[in-house]
Formats: structure tokens, sequence, C-alpha cells
């Protein structure tokens, strides 16, 4: 069993924003939050210091944390801006709260206060004595003009420590680079779902560089579960959990939690184990939405052919008590789509149910594929097709489809695609499609993707009875997926992690964290898929 003394979030943020909802209007909204976590301590900066302006957001950060009497657990990171250095009283002010240790931590959002990231040198100049820890609020999917400015900033001082924080996989590669050249440069785990991130980060520039942060609200507890299954040792876990920040910003251990979890009490003994880094072998699990093998495109895992990543699947499957993978072939979606089914169907058959898969269809193949759609399907390994139309950039509407849906209409067979809100998957250009093919199940991958492409999965699954929400990779949203469950029925979910790209830990973390009773979590991890593959006649 695993459970570190102290989780100390580097990834807070309270109020009410100009743009849209928040998780956490006031500090009681984020301390709830951190309770149901067992979060000790957060970092916290102010929605009002980036949308308004920081003076104005900084100073109702420290009133409203002293009002909750919140300051043993919510410790505030002050937004500032190059707009700072010119601003009356503005320095002088961010200096008296520094020279008194109000406040250790600075947060940058160049992305929505407007300014690159080597405009704030100046303000940092006249902050450089305190030696502030600077989190930088990483927004964008990857840029490398703002790894090379932040890459100029950490070279100038030095003597001050910058945090990246939330980190999807497509910016993971620049961060690398840039912890690699700057030794001073940080990164959060908030956003960290890439399989064997954590280790990878531990072994390359030790554990003392890698910072304990949650996502959004909706990401509950993934980053916990993460941590807690990475292969590091317990100390390791210590500093990553609270240790390191601790030492950055110059304070203190705890000498006991500060923190009852569950104070809501709901039942959540699976989320319990889990958490703990314990396997779940009391319930069955069938992952819907698995790789066998992907290409490199700002990936970084040590594993380069089908054979090592059989056996990373093998082990996760121990490891995690997963019953059965539904998978897809990296070289099918990615290469030949002929062969690549052929190896991934011919490496997976000797585990017999442990592996079933997808048959990945590239339109560009379909001369080729069509043919042997019943030769593929004769045998018991591929139960479905994948679809990964933004990738290939055809969209779902285009007729090069309709052998998939015809064949899987006729077949009552199902289709896992990946949706997402652009021009190529937004799962309103099913609306049509579904309808027309009712026996075919269509597996929204990713519920979506974004806020958009959320709302009309939950729209179209409402509305046809033969639509799924499938759950990995739905993280990408600040709406709650309780609230798509509550919309659509367990029922309607599949749960999946994306694996061997994402972290099976994180995603299945994620969805056991959901503040919904396990009971009513269970249909979603195996029966809901379990009742789709019985439909195939």
């Amino acid at each position: 069993m695993i459970k570190v003394s102290s989780l100390f979030n580097v990834n807070g943020s309270i109020g009410q924003s100009a743009y849209g909802a928040t998780d956490f209007p006031a500090v009681l909204d984020m301390l709830k939050h951190m309770d149901y976590l067992g979060i000790d301590r957060s970092l916290v900066w102010h929605l009002g210091a980036r949308d308004m302006n920081p003076d104005y957001g900084n100073r109702r950060l420290l009133k409203e944390i002293a009002e909750a009497g919140a300051e043993k657990r919510i410790l505030p990171a002050f937004i500032v801006t190059p707009a700072c250095y010119y601003g009356n009283g503005v320095l002088s002010y961010l200096k008296e709260c520094f020279s008194k240790k109000q406040v250790r931590a600075i947060r940058l959002t160049p992305e929505m206060s407007r300014f690159p990231i080597r405009r704030i040198e100046r303000v940092l100049s006249e902050l450089a004595e305190f030696k502030p820890l600077v989190l930088w609020d990483y927004s964008a999917l990857d840029n490398e003009q703002k790894f090379i400015d932040l890459e100029k900033l950490a070279d100038k001082f030095p003597q001050i420590n910058f945090t990246v924080t939330q980190v999807m996989w497509p910016a993971f590669g620049g961060v690398l680079d840039l912890m690699w050249r700057c030794p001073n440069v940080y990164i959060d785990i908030s956003w960290l779902h890439v399989r064997s991130g954590i280790e990878l980060l531990c072994k390359d520039f030790g554990a003392k560089r890698v910072l304990f942060g949650i996502g959004f609200k909706a990401h509950y507890g993934a980053a916990i579960a993460e941590l807690a299954f990475a292969r590091i040792s317990d100390a390791e876990r210590e500093l990553i959990a609270h240790g390191n920040v601790e030492q950055l910003l110059g304070l203190s251990g705890l000498e006991k939690k500060l923190t009852e979890e569950f104070p809501d009490k709901l039942e959540k003994p699976l989320w319990d184990k889990f958490k703990k880094g314990e396997s779940l072998n009391e319930i069955k699990i069938i992952d819907a939405h698995g790789h066998d093998q992907l290409p490199s495109f700002g990936l970084f895992f040590p594993e380069t052919s089908l054979e090592e990543n059989v056996g990373v699947l093998v082990g996760q499957t121990k490891r995690f008590e997963i019953n059965q993978t539904i998978l897809s072939s990296g070289a099918a979606l990615f290469g030949d789509g002929v062969e690549g089914n052929r190896e991934t169907e011919k490496a997976f058959t000797k585990y017999e149910n442990l592996f079933k898969g997808y048959l990945g269809f590239n339109p560009r193949f379909s001369a080729d594929l069509v043919p042997l759609f019943d030769d593929f399907f004769s045998r018991d390994f591929y139960v479905g097709f994948k679809l990964l139309s933004s990738y290939w950039k055809i969209p779902l509407p285009d007729p090069s489809y309709n052998p998939v849906w015809k064949y899987a209409d006729k077949n009552h067979l199902p289709i896992l695609m990946h949706t997402w809100n652009n021009q190529y998957n937004s799962p309103a250009m099913l609306t049509e499609i579904v309808k027309e093919y009712p026996h075919a199940l269509f597996l929204l991958g990713h519920s979506g993707g974004g806020t958009p492409g959320r709302l009309e999965a939950i729209e179209l699954v409402k509305n046809n009875d033969n639509v799924y929400l499938e759950f990995c990779g739905s993280f990408t949203t600040p709406e709650l997926f309780e609230s798509a469950i509550a919309q659509v029925g367990i029922k309607k979910v599949l749960y999946g992690s994306d694996t061997v790209m994402h972290s099976v830990a994180w995603e299945l973390g994620r969805f056991l964290s959901l503040p919904v009773n396990d009971d009513e979590l269970r249909p979603a991890l195996a029966q809901n898929m379990e009742c789709i593959l019985k439909k195939r006649i």
C-alpha cells in the first residue's frame, strides 16, 4: 500500500471569470475540493488578477484567504504582468508582500494577459532578490518561441526557479528540452497523463524537479493516482507530493495532515484502494479504448517495436487487473491498412480473451480492406472498427466511410471513433449517420474532446440509442463528467484509457474519483461494453 504523508498542490485558482464558469469561485469551494481529494495545502492565484488586473486580484486574494481563515492551507501566488512595472504603487506592494513573506510565488498567464513571456524580465529584475517561485501557466499545446523565451529568462535569473504547469503531451517534448537546458526549470504533474511520464522525468532529471499539481476540478484524483502508481521510490514520491515545493517556498513540512478525507461521505471504496496504489481485483474492467503502438509524433517512450509494446500491455493488464483491452493497430492507423491489422491480430491472438481488436479503417486503403471485412471478422479477434478521421483529414460525413457504416449496421458492430470539436470528427457530424444505421453502435472516443464537442456528444447520445460516450481523453474540458453521466445515464458510458499513450493510472484514477458512488459507476467499467459486444450477429 502506498500512502504519501501530505499533498501540496501548486496549480490552484479561485475567483469568478469574465470568460466563463469557474471551478472554484471562492476559497471555501477550493477547500472543499481539497478535502475531497485529501490535499493539505495549495498555491492559489486569483482569476481577478488575470482577467481584471494583477493589483486588483492579488489584493482580493489575500483578503479572501484571510476572511476564510485559510492561511495555513491556501498560499497565495500573485499574478504579475509587464504592466506591474508601471502601475502606481504596484511594485512597492509586491515587494512589501514578499518582504513580509505573505507571498512566496508568482504566476505568469501570458496567454490570457496578452504578453510575450520575455517581457516579464523587467518585473522579475525588481523581484529577483526575493527568489520567488515562478509558475508559468502553460495553456498552449506547443509553441517553440515560448520555450525559447523562458529559457532566456531562466538563464538570466539562475537564482529564480521556474515551474511549467498544465503540460499536456504535445508540449511535453518542449518542456523536457527546456529542463535539460535549464537546471532551474521544473514541471508539475497536473496534466501529465502520458504513460510513465513521472518515471521518465525522475530518471532524466531526478525527482526534485517534479511538483504535484491538479488540473481542472473535472480531473479529480487523476494526478493522485498517477503519483501513487508511478514506479519510483517512496522517498521520490514524497518529494513530488509535497517536499519539493516546500523546499522551493522555504516552508516546513506538516506534522499532521490538515484535511479529512471524504467529508461528504460518498461510498468510494474502489477509489480509496486505487489512490493508495492497490489493484482492483474484486471488479471486472474492460478497457474500451487501447492502442498497440503509436507513431512518435511528440511522444517519448522507450518502447519502439510492437513486441515491446505487447509486453507493456500484458504487464498493465496484470498490474491493474484489466480483464480485457480492446485495441487498434497503430501500424494500420498510421500505415498500411491491411498489413497493420494483420500484424496486430497475429501479435495478440495468443493471449485469447485478454485482448480484442478494432479493425483500423483508413479510407485510403478502402479498395484493399473492404473485400477482406468478412475474412477479418470471421475470426474471434476483431470485434468492431476504429476511425481516426482528424489525423487522416477525411471528415466523418465523407462517403468513403460508407463501407464501415453499412457493414457495422448489418452485423451490429461497434465503431470507436476519435471525436473532437473540429471540421473532421465533431460529434454533430454524425447526426444523420447514426439514424441511417440504427444497428451500428457508435462509440464517441474522448466524448467529443473539448467543451463544444462534449456538449454535441451528450446531445447525440441522449437522442440515439446506438451512441455511447467513451471516457478517455475527456479531461480537456472543465465540463464535469458526472454531469454528462447524469444526462445520458451510466449505461451509455464506457471506460477507456487510450493506452499505450495515456496512463491507465491517470485515466482510471480520474474515473474512480468522480464524486459518484462506486456502485453507480460500475456498469461503465465492463458491463456496458459486454452488452455491446453481445449484440454482434
